[in-house]
């Protein structure tokens, strides 16, 4: 049966980035109306069967129960998701049902979890998060028909998947943790709120894109030397102005609404052959945006670009192919 993934994160979107600076908040409802125009899609295109992460707030039932008895869509037998860990054991359980790629509902916190799990399954992300350097923001119709078009073969993999790049957290010798966009260096010992607003607590940024058209940490790097997805390369940032190889000073928004002054003491090319070690000997390491591994005293944390990441659809793309089969223009 050609099978789709759904994993939606009812979470996303609410962090403490409300309060301050403006990020949208994008409610259970939206996100559930979001996935009946998914499931519209994925329906049309031809797909039997849709696998669906449970969750506390059950954010597929309005799209199952417009779901026609042509589509089974039904939930992996696990406990409600309350946790990142739950994503990732969604995504594996996915991946071990055969689906032929997953479509996800949230930013680039939620989506680095699901990578985690995902495998070389491709990903179809809708932004509905604060941080969406990662996801796309794409109509859920068009994310829907583009997940069938890749299930039913309709178009090619080649040519509508983009292997993306990541970022390698090794602590004394040790993969800890993934990033898909950016890893701060934050002086802050705490994790606290998790979300990191504050530039003043950031020390280093390692990014594997880097998108002036972005929101975010990535939008800092964005400044300095574009890199996108596509890239080879990624980027590593040194903040503090004056004392570096290079120091500058740019403008950027670090969050919705919010726009700052930048201060970079350095900043330089990562290659996927040049790991880095972090330079401060104690304080907490975000993750895309959110503040997840504190690093302690006597540890030696190294941050490596590896350009095996996630494996991600270009919805505009896929359209284009199938609109060109359809017109008897593909090549």
């Amino acid at each position: 049966m050609t099978t789709v993934g759904i994993i939606a994160n009812p979470a996303a979107g609410k962090d403490i980035r409300r309060l301050v600076a403006h990020g949208r908040v994008v409610s259970n409802q939206e996100k559930a109306n979001v996935l009946r125009r998914v499931f519209a899609g994925l329906m049309a295109s031809g797909v039997e069967r849709i696998l669906i992460m449970p969750e506390p707030a059950r954010l597929a039932e309005p799209a199952r129960a417009d779901s026609s008895v042509a589509v089974v869509a039904e939930y992996l037998e696990m406990r409600p998701a309350d946790n990142q860990e739950g994503s990732t054991q969604a995504a594996r359980m996915m991946v071990e049902n055969g689906v032929a790629c997953i479509v996800t509902l949230g930013g680039d916190g939620t989506n680095r979890v699901i990578a985690k799990g995902s495998g070389n399954v491709p990903l179809v992300p809708i932004s509905t998060g604060t941080n969406n350097v990662f996801p796309q923001m794409v109509e859920g119709t068009l994310a829907g028909l583009a997940a069938g078009a890749i299930a039913t073969g309709a178009v090619s993999l080649e040519k509508s998947v983009v292997e993306g790049k990541r970022l390698d957290i090794i602590v004394d010798n040790r993969l800890v943790d993934i990033a898909l966009v950016d890893v701060a260096v934050s002086h802050e010992s705490f994790v606290g709120a998790r979300a990191i607003w504050d530039i003043g607590t950031i020390k280093e940024i390692f990014l594997t894109r880097a998108e002036p058209a972005s929101i975010g940490l990535s939008a800092i790097g964005g400044r300095l030397r574009p890199t996108s997805m596509e890239d080879p390369l990624g980027l590593y940032i040194r903040l503090g102005g004056q004392g570096g190889r290079n120091p500058t000073s740019v403008q950027a928004p670090v969050g919705p609404g919010l726009i700052s002054d930048v201060l970079v003491k350095e900043w330089s090319i990562l290659n996927p052959t040049d790991p880095r070690v972090v330079t401060i000997a104690q304080g907490t390491i975000a993750l895309d945006g959110e503040r997840e591994i504190p690093l302690l005293p006597g540890q030696e944390m190294v941050i490596s670009l590896n350009p095996n990441g996630p494996r991600v659809v270009q919805v505009a793309r896929v359209h284009e192919l199938t609109a060109a089969i359809s017109a008897g223009t593909a090549k």
